[in-house]
């Protein structure tokens, strides 16, 4: 098994978080390499390791793995939580696509700061909005998923969403009235906070992490 480290906030969300709970749940070692907030130096030593000085980034035997997806890709491979299959996993890798493409960006509305950062959020967490029609269409898409074997879509799904309502997205509710409606983004999540290896993981975990604790 290859030697690997984790760069990423101490906070979930993105790749990081999904790659810290699969290698967790496969017991596969790693070093969880967290940074906090206010750290500018050392967020900017580890970024210029990036060709294109971003976070999340992944050290494998040094060898530097980056953006998001490609990041989950790696680790599905290596965990066994993507399937062999070339068509069952191109749906997966649809699903983690959208998410990374389609919902994501509507969270978390970059082009803007402080207080319409925020309004934007709350706008976004209205009925009717883009943002809520996309995660209608997540929730239709995931249906399969909810009754199938742990894998590294389920695991970027339950990730994102429970990032959503953590409080690290100001402007969204900090519950589950945000997926109001979308009965299998609710039964995923507690279909995987509710495994024995997960809950330990998150016991103790307080802060963005509550989110993270069984639901239903």
């Amino acid at each position: 098994m290859p030697a690997l480290r984790i760069h990423w906030w101490d906070a979930p969300g993105r790749a990081g978080e999904p790659t810290r709970l699969a290698l967790t749940l496969k017991s596969v070692p790693f070093e969880d390499v967290r940074y906090s907030f206010g750290d500018k130096e050392s967020i900017e030593a580890v970024r210029a390791k990036s060709p294109f000085q971003q976070f999340p980034i992944l050290e494998v035997d040094g060898e530097v793995v980056v953006q998001s997806n490609t990041i989950l890709r790696y680790i599905g491979r290596l965990t066994g939580l993507l399937p062999e299959s070339p068509l069952a996993l191109a749906k997966l890798e649809a699903i983690m696509d959208f998410m990374a493409m389609d919902v994501e960006p509507l969270a978390l509305c970059s082009h803007l700061q402080g207080e319409e950062k925020t309004a934007a959020r709350v706008a976004a967490a209205a009925e009717g909005s883009a943002f809520r029609k996309r995660l209608s269409q997540l929730d239709a898409a995931i249906a399969p998923l909810v009754s199938q074997e742990l894998d590294m879509a389920q695991l970027k799904v339950f990730c994102e969403t429970s990032a959503f309502i953590s409080g690290f997205y100001d402007g969204f509710p900090a519950d589950e009235s945000l997926f109001a409606g979308c009965d299998n983004i609710k039964a995923l999540r507690k279909k995987i906070s509710n495994i024995d290896a997960v809950k330990s993981y998150y016991a103790g975990r307080d802060g963005f992490y509550a989110a993270f604790a069984p639901s239903g």
